[in-house]
């Protein structure tokens, strides 16, 4: 799926290039060596025509020219999005080790793991809760920042473990299971509400996972519960349904 959609942005861009970019530069050149004379949609016409000539040898070395230059920035724009997010990886990778140095606070929580145990060596899926209050936490506080592979100490532990218990091993399929428990336990909704990102140390790997602050209250669903968590100092803590009700008063109190 992934070969065809580039192949089609490659075909679409090669003929930009030769049907779009091509026709309107020749035209400006025309219209400029004329002295800027005449009427420049006229000379398009003429550069569309010339386009055309797929019998002259040299007109059709130009075409495959700017059909390349069209290709590539098709190219430039179909991963661009991978690009914006490597560059960004190169800039931040410094940052999160010093976020890691000052250690956890109310904005800052550690996680060795999201579901591998490493005490009992095995799955827990009692952590994927615990990830999942995290993420509940900071939503009905004021944000923050999850990393997940780095102990409490700071020590990064990586996530090699997590992928080996996952159908689809790797930070893609990580992501993707992480997304579904936030869609399955807080609501699909909230899954926009974080930014997931993976950063690479020798040969462990982190998982960074930036969380807006919810603009309704967010609860999480367990045992055929709702439960509240916030964020008190550097722990989440659940609370009754009195604490909830005089949270959220205040929290609406702020706004007003």
């Amino acid at each position: 799926m992934q070969r065809r959609k580039i192949g089609i942005w490659l075909l679409a861009g090669f003929a930009f290039g030769v049907f779009i970019l091509q026709p309107l530069g020749l035209s400006l050149f025309l219209f400029d060596r004329s002295g800027d004379s005449g009427h420049w949609p006229s000379y398009l016409g003429e550069a569309f025509e010339t386009v055309w000539g797929f019998t002259d040898v040299d007109q059709v070395l130009k075409n495959l020219l700017f059909g390349i230059l069209g290709s590539s920035l098709a190219l430039m724009v179909f991963f661009r999005k991978k690009i914006f997010q490597l560059n960004r990886k190169r800039m931040d990778g410094q940052t999160l080790l010093e976020l890691i140095k000052k250690g956890e606070n109310d904005l800052v929580e550690f996680k060795s793991s999201l579901r591998w145990d490493l005490r009992q060596s095995k799955v827990n899926k009692q952590l994927e809760f615990v990830i999942i209050k995290t993420i509940a936490g900071f939503m009905n506080t004021n944000g923050g920042n999850l990393l997940i592979g780095v102990d409490d100490n700071g020590n990064i532990l990586g996530l090699n473990q997590d992928f080996d218990t996952l159908k689809k091993p790797g930070t893609d399929g990580f992501e993707q299971y992480l997304m579904q428990l936030i869609s399955l336990k807080l609501g699909t909704h909230l899954c926009t509400a974080v930014n997931v990102s993976f950063y690479r140390y020798g040969e462990n790997d982190v998982c960074y996972i930036e969380i807006d602050p919810a603009k309704t209250p967010v609860y999480l669903s367990q045992d055929g519960r709702s439960r509240f968590y916030i964020r008190t100092g550097n722990g989440t803590r659940e609370l009754d349904l009195p604490e909830a009700i005089l949270h959220l008063g205040k929290e609406k109190a702020l706004y007003n």
